[in-house]
């Protein structure tokens, strides 16, 4: 007997009893993919309520003995946070399976329609999407339990839509299935209601599109508002307590200004990021080898610059041999000649070398993301392909002959992989090996999906006008959702750009007027080396909040980040320049 099983054996009365008490919870965990049985899962959170009941007495008791009113509270709170995190995990699990099916099942329901409209049944289609596991993921499962209903169990097929509609986490695919089940029992036509659906899900992706574009604007509007409230009114603050500590007895403290810029506010913006992330969409493949460049090389180079080009030299004593080391002594001339040339203070030093480091830092990784961003492009060129088919089959050739008259034209990143694919067809190779090899080299998920149905069209339905037309008009409507998605969510751009650039200035001019007053100068240099940098810093993490909210992706983000950081180094000797003007007018 398991582990499980004895829980359930021990426990099963109280399990039942949570099932009563919370009904929605049996059917969060049958569209979760627990695999697991309600009634299991409740005797397993009653058990796991009961041992954190245990630990928690120990822990009340450590804390009185050691007078921790802290770890009290913890110990107190702990039975009911288990037993609500049992009981919300497995929403919160279908959940994210759900947005993760949504945004795949619209391509999914093309995929469906041009089989069926290729002559093959809509029983038989389903049953092919389990094998596309590399292309279609979450479908693929649907149609795995699918084929194991009908296949395995003897379940007929519309009892087989019936039960994965009612287990499914995506209202789409259940509405879907219901639909697909009412339409043959009605004997309706099934071709025409799998192109409308089709069609339909994709104009409902460019509705919430827009509905995500709105609500990115309002966490964008409140993100900006708090960035520059909070750094702007607090860096003010620090500035005048600190020049004239003499004479204000009160003020914040270094340490509560360490805590505010270089942790509470690279959290904030990490935390947009996270809660973008959340509202937008993504593809059920995602691009990790910018990120992986962004963490094998630029926070490898900022630190080994930072560490030895300005800690450690700055460190040594004015006279000691390592500094006259070319090594290290290069590396710090490197990091300050902004400083140097334009003959910036020296509490400027620290933030035009963390500015610097993390330019030379970030130059790789935006190379490789326009490298890598180039293969995006893939699509477009794919699309302006399949009309192009399209219109040469209407001519009467084949599909194949089709192919090798069209790799003479120019589709921009496609055009090498198409001259290929015609060079393969014509020494009799295939077409569906063709594509195959294709699918591993491309990396772009929805030209993988393009490219997928475009052979399953030809193979099963013989490549018919009619068959491929339909795919050209999904491919359309991809790309046109595409665009809309682009044009969308680059405005927002500006607001992560117009926070970065405001507060960098303000604060930089303000601390190069103030620099200039008859103020405690030790203390005020202290305090401008503290808080200068951490704006440096927090301008390159708005970068990547741009990037995230322009393009998706925040390895987008590193080409923002250092066009930002850039202009926050020019701002240093832009607003000095200006600040002595200020000063020189105010006759100061």
């Amino acid at each position: 007997m398991g582990f499980l099983d004895k829980i359930y054996k021990w426990f099963e009365p109280l399990g039942l009893r949570v099932l009563d008490s919370y009904p929605s919870l049996a059917t969060s965990i049958k569209r979760s993919d627990l695999h697991i049985h309600p009634p299991v899962y409740a005797s397993l959170l009653v058990f796991s309520v009961l041992v954190s009941i245990g630990l928690a007495l120990g822990i009340l008791i450590v804390a009185i003995a050691m007078k921790l009113v802290l770890l009290a509270v913890i110990s107190v709170v702990l039975p009911t946070l288990t037993f609500f995190g049992f009981v919300i995990y497995p929403s919160m699990r279908a959940s994210n399976k759900s947005s993760s099916i949504d945004t795949e099942f619209p391509y999914t329901m093309s995929y469906l329609s041009v089989l069926v409209q290729s002559g093959m049944s809509p029983y038989v289609s389903f049953e092919r999407i389990a094998r596309s596991g590399k292309i279609l993921p979450h479908s693929a499962e649907i149609g795995q339990r699918f084929t194991l209903l009908v296949r395995v169990l003897g379940k007929d097929p519309l009892t087989a839509f019936s039960m994965l509609g009612e287990r499914s986490p995506s209202p789409i695919v259940r509405d879907v299935l219901s639909g697909y089940v009412t339409t043959v029992r009605a004997g309706g036509d099934v071709i025409d209601y799998l192109n409308k659906k089709a069609r339909a899900l994709f104009n409902d992706m460019l509705v919430k599109i827009k509905i995500t574009a709105d609500r990115l604007g309002g966490l964008l509007e409140s993100y900006l508002a708090v960035v520059l409230l909070t750094l702007l009114t607090m860096t003010v603050m620090y500035f005048v307590t600190q020049s004239f500590a003499g004479v204000i007895p009160f003020g914040l403290t270094g340490g509560s200004m360490f805590l505010l810029l270089y942790i509470l506010m690279p959290l904030l913006s990490f935390a947009v990021i996270y809660f973008a992330d959340l509202l937008q969409f993504k593809e059920p493949w995602m691009d990790w080898r910018p990120y992986i460049v962004g963490l094998g090389v630029t926070l490898p180079v900022t630190a080994v610059l930072m560490f030895f080009g300005w800690f450690l030299y700055t460190a040594l004593p004015e006279y000691h041999p390592l500094k006259l080391n070319p090594v290290l002594s290069g590396m710090y001339k490197l990091l300050v000649w902004p400083a140097q040339l334009y003959h910036l203070p020296g509490y400027t030093y620290g933030s035009i070398a963390l500015g610097m480091a993390l330019i030379y830092g970030t130059i790789p990784a935006v190379i490789y993301y326009e490298h890598v961003s180039r293969e995006y492009k893939i699509v477009n060129g794919i699309t302006r392909f399949i009309r192009d088919l399209v219109e040469v089959r209407k001519t009467g050739l084949s599909p194949e002959r089709s192919i090798l008259e069209l790799s003479r034209r120019n589709y921009g990143v496609f055009t090498s992989y198409l001259r290929k694919m015609a060079l393969e067809l014509e020494l009799g190779i295939p077409l569906s090996r063709i594509i195959d090899e294709l699918l591993r080299k491309i990396k772009v998920w929805r030209a993988k999906v393009m490219l997928y149905m475009l052979t399953d069209s030809i193979e099963v339905g013989g490549g018919t006008i009619e068959v491929l037309e339909s795919l050209a008009g999904f491919a359309e409507s991809v790309e046109a959702m595409d665009l809309e998605k682009k044009r969308s969510l680059r405005t927002l751009m500006i607001v992560p750009y117009m926070g970065a650039i405001l507060s960098a200035v303000t604060v930089i001019l303000m601390a190069g007027y103030m620099g200039q007053l008859p103020v405690s100068v030790g203390a005020y240099e202290a305090a401008a080396s503290q808080v200068l940098p951490s704006i440096v810093l927090n301008t390159y993490v708005m970068g990547l909040v741009a990037g995230k909210v322009a393009n998706e992706s925040t390895a987008s983000g590193f080409k923002h980040a250092l066009i930002l950081t850039i202009a926050t180094v020019l701002s240093f000797a832009l607003t000095r320049l200006l600040g002595i003007g200020i000063m020189t007018a105010a006759g100061v």
